[in-house]
């Protein structure tokens, strides 16, 4: 105990020993970092909850990936025709082959398991990264962990375990190596290092390598333009001209070469095929998905009414392009949040640290600073932890045999997995070709291989010719018939409520063959 004396009275004060910063870092290094807090929060959340069905099943294109991928690995070669449908045969350009053979050789291992465990990894580290890149950009922790959690909510549309998840990842890391050297962190040299080997993975992993490229495209048409007012940058922008070209070059470092990339094209140039399925179209801001695209628009425009951030030229193309891109199609939402999020972060730390007058932004200050020693301290033990833990779990088949301790597969109660059990142990209430539900397909493919779909997600592969006929018997309109003997379909497969259950109920020469609460089978009478 020492005295204190104010103002001729004595206050008691205990001092305590030992109690330097270092001794306190070393007994918080055990802890996790904010960073990988989220990490590893978001990694549990998604491995250890119900969202891992989510993940597997908001739509039946993960089973679809798994199948191609299981042919891959049988076949030791990559997939050049089309062998999953009846109604569709020809050359097959595939976009995310490496992805498809990923996630089948995990769940050789796992199941849908490893299915799972590989998709939550890479989103637990596409936000781990994005909370990095904020700090290392000087964003306070607190800060930086809000509009991370903003980007999070504005994502979370696209939590699948589909190829499209390393898109984000690459996107992220493409964004993040622009960003630093616009800022002058990473030189021009440590760039062609990095990203147009990336951009080799990226090509084969995915089809939205396409983003990369657009990325590039407006930095540099962003610097070009800049040089018009500083012509000191005359540098940066024939760099990242160089840049653009080096990683368009190693996007031909793919199956198909340059095929792809006109396969890719051709797509986007037809809006309505582009537009066929859900998340190519405008997003719907009357559903739940949206939220977090609408908070992340109203942070936004708070912050360009209130902060009045001087934009450069690169800056108006990011968040002008970005932003047109993420309202004409909501698939690129996730796009829009990974690359605007560490601009707000920008704006917002320098009207922190510029608002010398405001009382609450010194109070703010001051508290964000007590933060970031913490999280500078903290180690990533127990992260490793977390991971082996999850593996052991997800792998105790595999490991130990016996059943899963978590079990993860489609749930009954969405698809029809009863109806395939069924079939599959009575093979002779079915014959010829299928009509099905177009979410099932992919399912279908995987789970009942010996029957192949009318179609799938794969619309940009077989055309709008085959979707307006699988409309009209679907919806179902005049001319259903006509679809089916073209196809010869000779047994349906679709959910209870579905119309077209209703008109086979009245021909006489179909047979109600199975039904429960999740789907009815029509077969044609022999």
């Amino acid at each position: 105990m020492r005295l204190l004396q104010r103002g001729g009275s004595r206050f008691p004060q205990t001092t305590v020993k030992d109690a330097s910063p270092h001794a306190d870092a070393r007994a918080r290094g055990w802890l996790p970092s904010l960073s990988a807090m989220i990490w590893i929060v978001l990694f549990l959340g998604l491995t250890l909850t119900d969202a891992r069905i989510v993940l597997i099943s908001a739509d039946s294109d993960p089973a679809l990936h798994r199948r191609l991928g299981e042919w891959m690995i049988q076949h030791h070669a990559v997939v050049r025709e089309d062998h999953l449908l009846h109604t569709h045969q020809g050359p097959f350009v595939s976009m995310e082959w490496l992805s498809d053979v990923l996630f089948a050789a995990a769940g050789r291992v796992c199941g849908w398991n490893g299915v799972v465990f590989i998709a939550a990894a890479t989103i637990a580290t596409c936000f781990w990264l994005l909370h990095r890149q904020l700090l290392a950009d000087g964003c306070d922790a607190i800060l930086a962990t809000v509009l991370v959690l903003v980007a999070m909510l504005a994502c979370s549309m696209h939590w699948l375990a589909r190829p499209l998840v390393f898109t984000h990842l690459l996107t992220l890391v493409f964004a993040g190596q622009l960003r630093s050297f616009q800022h002058g962190r990473v030189s021009a040299r440590q760039m062609f290092l990095l990203l147009p080997p990336l951009m080799v993975l990226w090509v084969n992993l995915h089809g939205g390598f396409v983003l990369g490229l657009v990325l590039l495209a407006m930095h540099a048409v962003g610097s070009t333009l800049t040089v018009l007012r500083q012509p000191a940058v005359r540098n940066k922008s024939r760099a990242l001209t160089t840049l653009l070209f080096a990683c368009g070059a190693a996007s031909l470092v793919n199956p198909n070469g340059w095929k792809l990339h006109s396969h890719i094209l051709d797509f986007l140039r037809s809006p309505e095929l582009s537009t066929a399925t859900t998340e190519f179209a405008s997003p719907n801001f009357h559903t739940v998905g949206m939220h977090g695209f609408l908070l992340l628009l109203f942070l936004l425009g708070a912050a360009l009414v209130i902060i009045r951030p001087k934009l450069d030229a690169t800056e108006v193309l990011l968040v002008g392009g970005w932003g047109w891109f993420a309202l004409l199609s909501a698939r690129n939402v996730p796009i829009f949040a990974l690359v605007v999020t560490p601009l707000l972060a920008q704006w917002i730390t320098e009207f922190l640290q510029a608002s010398d007058r405001s009382e609450w932004c010194r109070s703010y200050r001051r508290w964000a600073a007590r933060t970031m020693p913490v999280d500078r301290a903290a180690g990533a033990a127990i992260a490793i932890a977390v991971v082996v833990c999850v593996t052991l779990i997800m792998a105790k088949p595999a490991i130990a045999g016996g059943a899963p301790v978590l079990a993860t597969d489609f749930p009954p109660n969405r698809y029809p997995t009863d109806v395939v059990s069924y079939l599959r142990a009575h093979p002779g209430l079915i014959h010829g070709k299928m009509f099905n539900l177009f979410l099932w397909s992919g399912y279908l493919e995987f789970a009942f291989p010996d029957h192949e779909p009318f179609v799938d997600s794969r619309n940009d592969f077989y055309g709008i010719d085959l979707m307006r006929e699988f409309r009209i018997a679907n919806d179902p309109k005049p001319g259903w018939e006509a679809v089916f003997a073209k196809y010869h379909v000779d047994w349906t497969m679709l959910p209870a409520q579905h119309p077209l259950n209703q008109i086979l109920q009245l021909c006489p020469d179909w047979q109600l063959v199975f039904s429960n609460r999740q789907a009815l089978v029509y077969s044609r009478r022999p």
